[in-house]
């Protein structure tokens, strides 16, 4: 009978254990939302944060296609600092333009890339009179490397900051032109890509609608252009990807157009 009892007590001792964990669980499960950089997010049991708000995602100025692709541009100042004595003094503030694609009702899977050369299909700046502003001569260098260098520095730290292009590239695919924007043609072949030390090719890019928008392009807007009048300016971009066919036909790519998204900016004479 003692020994009964004992068994009996032991097991309303675990499960009163287990259910204050299972009590503690739920509770750390249900922690209040933080706001996090741009976005809402949540603790999960397992310590990692998840977005609560995938709505959030899209708080830029966007445009979507009959396929669900969404185009988004976010205009925001990035100021740098000087810290002496503890006390932070700002130097300067650029103006940054982040080119986001990604959808709200479908997961792209694999087989996506940026250009080549991380350039764009149209990327225009006209002031109040519809003056468009010339950009710099080299605005458009090495767009690709550049975006992959400042994806690295959050996400893919192991990004090689070298990329191997082939010798012989036809004109539109030069990273080395300083324009913006490429005449893109309907069919590429995989040649003309640039490939990591490890030979993977370089650019490709994935969306899935409960994580943020991927960006194609990272932009500070005061480097690409001169302004020298304050005021309201419109800003057009529209970026193109290409989608890799398959096996066996997995060295032919095709064009894919994104939507072309219009925003307004309020810019500063160069300083």
């Amino acid at each position: 009978m003692n020994i009964k009892r004992i068994f009996l007590i032991m097991l309303i001792v675990n499960l009163n254990c287990w259910l204050t964990y299972a009590d503690g669980l739920s509770k750390y499960s249900t922690n209040q939302l933080e706001k996090i950089g741009d976005y809402t997010m949540m603790r999960g049991t397992n310590g990692h944060y998840m977005f609560a708000n995938p709505k959030e995602f899209w708080n830029g100025v966007w445009k979507e296609d009959t396929n669900g692709w969404r185009v988004q541009l976010r205009v925001y100042s990035e100021t740098h600092f000087r810290f002496q004595n503890g006390v932070a003094y700002p130097l300067f503030t650029n103006v940054v333009l982040r080119v986001e694609w990604g959808s709200a009702v479908r997961n792209s899977g694999g087989g996506y890339y940026m250009t080549p050369n991380g350039k764009f299909a149209a990327f225009q700046l006209s002031d109040a009179e519809g003056n468009v502003i010339p950009s710099n001569p080299h605005a458009g260098t090495n767009l690709l490397l550049n975006i992959l260098k400042g994806r690295s520095l959050v996400s893919f730290p192991d990004i090689p900051r070298h990329l191997g292009y082939e010798t012989r590239l036809p004109a539109w695919a030069s990273p080395a032109s300083g324009s913006l924007v490429a005449p893109f043609p309907k069919e590429i072949a995989t040649n003309v890509y640039p490939h990591f030390e490890n030979g993977e090719l370089a650019g490709g890019i994935i969306s899935a609608t409960n994580q943020p928008p991927f960006y194609l392009g990272l932009l500070r807007l005061d480097e690409i252009y001169c302004v020298t009048n304050k005021g309201s300016y419109a800003l057009t971009v529209q970026p193109v990807l290409y989608k890799r066919r398959k096996f066996p036909d997995d060295a032919i790519l095709d064009r894919v157009d994104l939507p072309s998204v219009s925003a307004e900016v309020y810019l500063f004479p160069n300083q």
